[in-house]
């Protein structure tokens, strides 16, 4: 966003004529956002903590700029075909959830910038060069922090003083060894994983799914190897099968406990992760400097400030537990 200071600073040196007719310009030209999401749930378009900051930033919905939506629904090999459609139309960025997403629209085209809103690692991902300094055309925000899963293996440990097998629920397409290797981005929470379990006391059993048919399988194999909580690592397929997950956690009485607070309403144990409204008012911020015209590939990367913990009573009091009055006391929600 161009900078008020400066532009004041310019009114007063004289400089009226350009900025204005800038300005003139901005206001003239309707702009078009393509939204490539999971799911068509939620908020409608215009409303919500985005769009909130989208006001604050000058950009009005419906009026300097509109939308279009679609929705893979999980299928991620879908999301080229759905930003070939909205290309179409004339899009002027592209909004994502995650870095899966943002490769599969890139596989279309690597001009148009694309604005993540809560990615893994874009770096490890070898979509950004750097967080400084993307480089591309893919910048936004990313969720990833390498020692959240460390935290919340600490907080099932609080919660379960017991508890030594501690189950690691990841989807992923390969093998175990390319899920370690250096270009996942889920190769750094791993390691952080391992040099904090042995520190409180815990062993760990790491299971892969590649899509829900192995979800059952995931949990029976996890309850054989008596494990008694599940670190479940954030993915567009466990988005979509949230609920399921809950009620496998339930079924074989596994804790789960995940990054995203919204699922905590849906029976999951507890989450501790960023609060996703920050991450939505920071893809605004960087939504307002590409469309103003800076290029992505130099608008750097954000990662958010603020976290939050959330505890589903309900759910702990069907498991069976009692929550410790530490973490009630930490606890930005409880969901009775």
């Amino acid at each position: 966003m161009t900078d008020r200071r400066t532009f004041l600073g310019a009114l007063a040196g004289g400089l009226l004529a350009a900025p204005l007719a800038v300005e003139a310009q901005q206001a003239a030209k309707v702009y078009r956002i393509g939204f490539i999401t999971t799911e068509l749930i939620g908020q409608p378009p215009g409303r919500g903590p985005l769009w909130d900051r989208m006001r604050e930033l000058g950009w009005v919905y419906g009026q300097n700029v509109i939308v279009g939506r679609r929705a893979s629904f999980g299928q991620n090999e879908r999301v080229p075909e759905l930003a070939s459609d909205l290309m179409r139309a004339g899009v002027d960025v592209f909004v994502v959830v995650s870095a899966d997403a943002a490769e599969h629209v890139q596989r279309v085209t690597r001009t148009i910038p694309i604005v993540t809103i809560a990615a893994g690692d874009l770096v490890a991902a070898g979509l950004a060069s750097s967080l400084s300094r993307p480089g591309g055309n893919v910048t936004g925000v990313q969720s990833f922090q390498v020692d959240l899963a460390g935290k919340q293996l600490a907080l099932l440990k609080e919660m379960l003083p017991s508890l030594s097998r501690v189950g690691l629920f990841v989807r992923w397409s390969s093998s175990e060894a390319a899920l370690r290797s250096g270009g996942s981005i889920y190769v750094g929470m791993l390691r952080q994983l391992e040099a904090t379990a042995p520190r409180v006391g815990v062993d760990l059993r790491l299971v892969i799914v590649r899509g829900p048919v192995d979800f059952d399988a995931a949990f029976a194999s996890l309850s054989r190897a008596r494990v008694g909580a599940v670190i479940v690592f954030g993915s567009e397929l466990i988005a979509i099968h949230r609920r399921s997950v809950a009620e496998l956690s339930a079924r074989y009485r596994m804790p789960a406990i995940y990054q995203a607070g919204a699922y905590v309403t849906e029976g999951w144990l507890m989450s501790y992760g960023p609060d996703f409204r920050e991450h939505l008012r920071l893809a605004a911020d960087t939504l307002d400097k590409i469309l103003r015209g800076a290029k992505a590939g130099d608008v750097p990367i954000q990662q958010p400030t603020k976290f939050e913990l959330a505890i589903n009573f309900k759910t702990a009091r069907a498991l069976g537990l009692t929550i410790p009055p530490s973490l009630l006391a930490r606890a930005d929600e409880v969901i009775q």
